[in-house]
């Protein structure tokens, strides 16, 4: 691989965990938003269910991006040795 192609790869990778933490970031706020909205409107055992469902939607999508985001960091690392190596 050329460095060209390996500076590439890096700048594309970092990018793409700043997108899936605004993702996340965005997420978060529309579960939120989607909590509140389902307090206010709908009866009890609805209103638990969708809490739940949004509870777990938020931190899902939050431990996704956690683990895609480790995930890109380490083959980030990798291809700065092959750049510096």
């Amino acid at each position: 691989m050329r460095q060209e192609d390996i500076r590439f790869a890096i700048d594309q990778l970092r990018k793409d965990k700043i997108i899936y933490a605004t993702e996340a970031a965005a997420t978060v706020l529309a579960c939120i938003l989607g909590f509140s909205f389902a307090n206010t409107y709908f009866a009890d055992p609805i209103k638990l269910y969708l809490s739940i469902l949004l509870l777990l939607v938020a931190v899902g999508y939050s431990l996704y991006m956690g683990i895609g985001n480790f995930f890109r960091l380490k083959k980030i690392q990798e291809l700065e040795k092959k750049l510096s190596g």
